[in-house]
């Protein structure tokens, strides 16, 4: 009988020794917070640059000013460079590319993108424009931050 209880209590012991290793490994802890999701508007503004990116001072200026934006509108964005000749008949391929993707607003920063923009335009007239030269960097901002909000 002594031996049977023995018995008993071990399983009881081992029982509840796996309850507990159970309960500490699927245990939920502070780092299954809810993951944090930004939920976008369908709209996208597209940012077309000249050969040197966002590393001009006026395309710096109006993707930061672009962030901003998306950041406060949940409004995605996204930029492409023109590659190769810096031409209106170049760029108007890049130009065309943004067009396609659906883009809301395009915003064209220096004189190859400007050109292709004012080249193409006319075949997605459903499309804001903003062109931005060579205007210091809080008039950039603002341009772009002015002509996406509205």
């Amino acid at each position: 009988m002594a031996l049977l209880r023995r018995r008993e209590t071990l399983v009881v012991a081992a029982v509840l020794l796996v309850c507990a290793l159970a309960l500490i490994i699927w245990w939920p802890g502070d780092d299954d917070a809810p993951a944090r999701e930004r939920h976008y508007q369908a709209t996208t503004a597209c940012l077309l640059t000249d050969d040197q990116g966002l590393a001009g001072a006026p395309a710096q200026a109006a993707w930061s000013a672009m962030r901003e934006v998306s950041d406060r509108e949940l409004i995605k964005v996204q930029y492409l460079s023109i590659s190769g000749p810096q031409t209106a008949a170049n760029g108007l391929g890049f130009f065309n590319s943004l067009g396609t993707q659906r883009c809301g607003t395009i915003i064209a920063v220096g004189a190859a993108p400007i050109a292709a923009l004012n080249e193409g335009r006319a075949q997605f007239p459903d499309i804001t424009y903003i062109t931005v030269d060579k205007a210091a960097a809080s008039d950039i901002r603002e341009q772009v931050k002015d002509g996406l909000a509205g």
